[in-house]
Protein backbone atom coordinates (compact mmCIF):
# COMPACT_ATOMS: atom_id res chain seq x y z
CA UNK A 1 0.00 0.00 0.00
CA UNK A 2 1.74 3.45 -0.73
CA UNK A 3 1.57 5.59 1.93
CA UNK A 4 2.13 9.16 0.35
CA UNK A 5 -0.49 11.36 -1.77
CA UNK A 6 1.13 14.17 -3.81
CA UNK A 7 0.00 17.44 -4.97
CA UNK A 8 0.84 20.20 -7.65
CA UNK A 9 2.06 22.74 -5.66
CA UNK A 10 1.80 25.51 -8.28
CA UNK A 11 -1.02 27.38 -6.53
CA UNK A 12 1.37 27.87 -3.51
CA UNK A 13 3.90 29.79 -5.70
CA UNK A 14 5.02 33.38 -4.34
CA UNK A 15 5.21 34.55 -7.83
CA UNK A 16 1.73 32.93 -10.30
CA UNK A 17 3.70 34.35 -12.84
CA UNK A 18 6.31 31.64 -11.93
CA UNK A 19 4.42 28.98 -10.78
CA UNK A 20 6.61 25.97 -8.75
CA UNK A 21 7.52 23.07 -10.60
CA UNK A 22 7.37 20.64 -7.62
CA UNK A 23 5.08 18.41 -5.30
CA UNK A 24 3.65 18.65 -2.23
CA UNK A 25 3.95 15.39 -0.52
CA UNK A 26 1.58 13.79 2.87
CA UNK A 27 1.45 10.88 4.88
CA UNK A 28 0.48 10.27 8.63
CA UNK A 29 2.38 8.79 11.03
CA UNK A 30 0.91 6.56 14.04
CA UNK A 31 2.43 8.06 17.37
CA UNK A 32 2.42 4.60 19.70
CA UNK A 33 3.27 4.30 23.57
CA UNK A 34 6.92 2.04 23.83
CA UNK A 35 5.03 0.63 26.89
CA UNK A 36 1.64 -0.71 25.60
CA UNK A 37 -0.70 -0.63 22.95
CA UNK A 38 -2.15 2.58 22.94
CA UNK A 39 -2.02 5.09 20.34
CA UNK A 40 -1.81 8.68 21.33
CA UNK A 41 -2.09 10.92 18.10
CA UNK A 42 -1.41 10.52 13.84
CA UNK A 43 0.93 13.42 12.43
CA UNK A 44 -0.23 14.49 9.27
CA UNK A 45 3.77 14.90 8.01
CA UNK A 46 4.36 17.43 5.39
CA UNK A 47 7.13 17.73 2.90
CA UNK A 48 8.12 19.09 -0.43
CA UNK A 49 9.83 17.40 -3.63
CA UNK A 50 11.32 19.21 -6.88
CA UNK A 51 11.57 22.40 -4.67
CA UNK A 52 12.91 24.99 -1.66
CA UNK A 53 10.03 26.58 -0.49
CA UNK A 54 10.40 30.34 1.24
CA UNK A 55 9.91 31.09 4.27
CA UNK A 56 6.56 32.36 3.34
CA UNK A 57 5.40 29.52 1.16
CA UNK A 58 6.22 27.20 4.08
CA UNK A 59 3.83 28.68 5.90
CA UNK A 60 1.40 28.42 3.31
CA UNK A 61 1.98 24.88 3.49
CA UNK A 62 1.82 24.26 6.88
CA UNK A 63 -1.82 26.48 7.15
CA UNK A 64 -2.70 23.51 4.47
CA UNK A 65 -1.78 20.89 6.92
CA UNK A 66 -3.67 22.67 9.66
CA UNK A 67 -6.64 22.78 7.44
CA UNK A 68 -6.60 19.48 6.46
CA UNK A 69 -6.05 17.93 10.45
CA UNK A 70 -9.39 19.92 10.75
CA UNK A 71 -11.18 17.74 8.22
CA UNK A 72 -9.58 14.52 9.43
CA UNK A 73 -11.35 15.11 12.84
CA UNK A 74 -14.46 16.84 11.51
CA UNK A 75 -14.83 13.43 9.63
CA UNK A 76 -14.08 11.08 12.13
CA UNK A 77 -11.07 9.44 10.29
CA UNK A 78 -8.90 10.06 13.32
CA UNK A 79 -9.06 10.36 16.66
CA UNK A 80 -6.32 13.02 17.49
CA UNK A 81 -4.35 14.63 14.86
CA UNK A 82 -0.74 16.48 15.23
CA UNK A 83 0.57 19.14 12.57
CA UNK A 84 3.60 21.05 12.90
CA UNK A 85 4.08 24.57 12.75
CA UNK A 86 7.12 27.16 12.88
CA UNK A 87 7.84 30.00 14.99
CA UNK A 88 7.49 32.45 11.62
CA UNK A 89 4.05 30.61 11.03
CA UNK A 90 2.95 31.94 14.07
CA UNK A 91 4.15 35.10 13.81
CA UNK A 92 2.93 35.77 10.29
CA UNK A 93 -0.58 34.15 10.80
CA UNK A 94 -1.73 34.19 14.01
CA UNK A 95 -5.28 35.36 13.69
CA UNK A 96 -5.80 32.90 10.35
CA UNK A 97 -4.68 30.01 12.98
CA UNK A 98 -6.96 30.77 15.26
CA UNK A 99 -9.66 31.46 12.96
CA UNK A 100 -9.40 27.93 12.10
CA UNK A 101 -9.11 26.77 15.29
CA UNK A 102 -12.81 28.70 16.06
CA UNK A 103 -14.02 27.40 12.31
CA UNK A 104 -13.71 23.67 14.16
CA UNK A 105 -14.28 24.67 17.80
CA UNK A 106 -15.94 21.28 18.27
CA UNK A 107 -12.97 19.32 17.28
CA UNK A 108 -10.14 21.62 17.83
CA UNK A 109 -9.29 19.78 21.40
CA UNK A 110 -8.13 16.81 19.39
CA UNK A 111 -6.04 18.61 17.51
CA UNK A 112 -2.35 18.71 19.17
CA UNK A 113 0.58 21.02 17.78
CA UNK A 114 4.49 20.83 17.29
CA UNK A 115 6.09 23.96 17.59
CA UNK A 116 9.77 24.50 15.87
CA UNK A 117 12.32 27.14 15.01
CA UNK A 118 14.98 28.97 16.02
CA UNK A 119 14.38 31.37 19.32
CA UNK A 120 16.66 33.75 17.99
CA UNK A 121 14.90 34.72 14.97
CA UNK A 122 11.56 35.29 17.01
CA UNK A 123 10.64 38.96 17.11
CA UNK A 124 8.38 38.77 20.02
CA UNK A 125 9.26 35.85 22.47
CA UNK A 126 6.13 36.98 24.61
CA UNK A 127 3.44 36.51 21.62
CA UNK A 128 4.78 33.25 21.02
CA UNK A 129 4.32 32.07 24.27
CA UNK A 130 0.85 33.80 24.54
CA UNK A 131 0.00 31.61 21.78
CA UNK A 132 1.47 28.73 23.61
CA UNK A 133 -0.51 29.42 26.56
CA UNK A 134 -3.73 30.02 24.23
CA UNK A 135 -3.85 26.36 22.84
CA UNK A 136 -3.52 25.41 25.80
CA UNK A 137 -6.47 27.07 27.11
CA UNK A 138 -8.42 25.91 24.17
CA UNK A 139 -7.08 21.93 25.78
CA UNK A 140 -4.52 21.60 22.81
CA UNK A 141 -1.35 19.85 24.18
CA UNK A 142 1.60 21.86 22.84
CA UNK A 143 4.70 19.72 21.94
CA UNK A 144 8.16 21.27 20.91
CA UNK A 145 10.04 19.64 17.30
CA UNK A 146 13.76 19.70 18.60
CA UNK A 147 15.97 19.84 16.08
CA UNK A 148 19.05 20.37 17.92
CA UNK A 149 21.72 17.73 17.93
CA UNK A 150 21.26 17.88 21.45
CA UNK A 151 17.75 19.25 24.04
CA UNK A 152 20.00 21.38 26.08
CA UNK A 153 20.80 23.58 22.85
CA UNK A 154 17.47 24.76 23.04
CA UNK A 155 17.00 25.27 26.61
CA UNK A 156 15.82 28.68 26.19
CA UNK A 157 13.23 27.46 24.19
CA UNK A 158 11.67 24.70 26.49
CA UNK A 159 12.55 27.52 29.35
CA UNK A 160 9.98 30.28 27.59
CA UNK A 161 7.39 27.54 25.77
CA UNK A 162 6.89 25.01 28.31
CA UNK A 163 5.74 22.55 26.06
CA UNK A 164 3.56 19.57 27.57
CA UNK A 165 5.65 17.01 25.38
CA UNK A 166 9.02 17.17 23.34
CA UNK A 167 9.67 15.16 19.74
CA UNK A 168 13.37 14.12 18.84
CA UNK A 169 15.06 12.26 16.11
CA UNK A 170 16.62 8.66 17.22
CA UNK A 171 20.00 8.85 18.21
CA UNK A 172 22.26 7.33 15.34
CA UNK A 173 24.54 5.48 18.23
CA UNK A 174 23.49 2.06 19.08
CA UNK A 175 25.36 2.66 22.28
CA UNK A 176 22.86 2.48 25.30
CA UNK A 177 24.76 5.78 26.62
CA UNK A 178 23.76 7.98 23.73
CA UNK A 179 20.01 6.89 24.53
CA UNK A 180 20.31 7.10 28.44
CA UNK A 181 22.13 10.90 28.22
CA UNK A 182 18.95 11.65 25.39
CA UNK A 183 16.39 10.43 28.40
CA UNK A 184 18.82 12.95 30.98
CA UNK A 185 18.57 15.97 29.12
CA UNK A 186 14.79 15.40 28.95
CA UNK A 187 14.92 15.99 32.78
CA UNK A 188 17.32 19.17 32.40
CA UNK A 189 15.05 20.78 30.23
CA UNK A 190 11.90 20.20 32.26
CA UNK A 191 10.11 17.32 30.18
CA UNK A 192 10.08 13.58 31.76
CA UNK A 193 11.26 10.73 29.21
CA UNK A 194 8.03 9.24 29.91
CA UNK A 195 6.53 12.68 27.72
CA UNK A 196 9.33 12.10 24.98
CA UNK A 197 8.54 11.18 21.34
CA UNK A 198 11.06 9.18 19.67
CA UNK A 199 10.88 9.44 15.80
CA UNK A 200 12.52 7.51 12.72
CA UNK A 201 12.39 4.37 14.88
CA UNK A 202 12.89 1.75 11.75
CA UNK A 203 14.68 -1.21 13.61
CA UNK A 204 13.34 -3.37 16.99
CA UNK A 205 16.93 -3.02 18.54
CA UNK A 206 15.76 0.90 18.45
CA UNK A 207 12.88 0.37 19.92
CA UNK A 208 14.31 -1.67 23.01
CA UNK A 209 16.97 1.12 23.31
CA UNK A 210 14.21 3.72 23.72
CA UNK A 211 12.14 1.65 25.69
CA UNK A 212 15.24 0.67 28.25
CA UNK A 213 15.81 4.52 28.49
CA UNK A 214 12.33 5.10 29.49
CA UNK A 215 10.94 7.31 26.51
CA UNK A 216 7.27 7.10 26.35
CA UNK A 217 6.06 7.14 22.77
CA UNK A 218 8.08 6.37 19.73
CA UNK A 219 7.66 7.14 16.03
CA UNK A 220 8.87 4.70 12.35
CA UNK A 221 8.71 1.96 10.38
CA UNK A 222 9.66 -0.27 13.53
CA UNK A 223 6.72 1.04 15.63
CA UNK A 224 4.21 1.46 12.59
CA UNK A 225 4.53 1.84 9.62
CA UNK A 226 3.08 5.78 8.02
CA UNK A 227 -0.15 5.75 6.65
CA UNK A 228 -1.90 7.30 3.69
CA UNK A 229 -3.70 10.44 4.18
CA UNK A 230 -8.04 9.36 3.26
CA UNK A 231 -8.51 10.45 -0.05
CA UNK A 232 -11.73 12.23 0.81
CA UNK A 233 -9.33 14.01 2.67
CA UNK A 234 -6.04 14.62 0.78
CA UNK A 235 -8.38 15.77 -2.29
CA UNK A 236 -9.52 20.14 -2.22
CA UNK A 237 -8.90 23.35 -4.17
CA UNK A 238 -5.61 23.15 -3.27
CA UNK A 239 -4.89 20.47 -5.99
CA UNK A 240 -5.79 17.07 -6.89
CA UNK A 241 -4.18 14.63 -4.92
CA UNK A 242 -2.57 11.49 -6.66
CA UNK A 243 -0.89 8.41 -5.05
CA UNK A 244 2.18 7.00 -6.53
CA UNK A 245 4.08 4.10 -5.92
CA UNK A 246 6.99 4.68 -4.13
CA UNK A 247 8.92 3.49 -0.68
CA UNK A 248 7.46 4.32 2.66
CA UNK A 249 9.01 7.84 3.60
CA UNK A 250 11.34 7.92 6.71
CA UNK A 251 12.02 11.14 9.11
CA UNK A 252 15.41 11.31 8.54
CA UNK A 253 16.18 10.22 4.93
CA UNK A 254 13.76 12.35 2.62
CA UNK A 255 15.67 13.69 -0.61
CA UNK A 256 13.47 16.38 0.21
CA UNK A 257 12.56 19.47 2.53
CA UNK A 258 10.32 18.86 5.18
CA UNK A 259 7.80 21.06 6.23
CA UNK A 260 8.26 21.97 9.44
Amino acid sequence: MNSVHRWSARSLSDNLDQPIEGQLCATVWPTRSLTSSSRWFDELYLWTEGFQPSPRERSRIQLLGLKRACALLEREEAEQVAVTLSFGTVERFTDRIDAELQRHELVAHRLVLLLRGAIDTVASRYRLRAFADHLRSRQIPVGLRVTSPRLTMELKTFDLLAPDFAKVLAPASPHVDAWNNLALEARVVGVPEQWLIVAGLETSAQVELATQAGFGFGQGNAIRPPQPLPANIAAGREGSAQGKDGSSPTHDSEPSVAVE
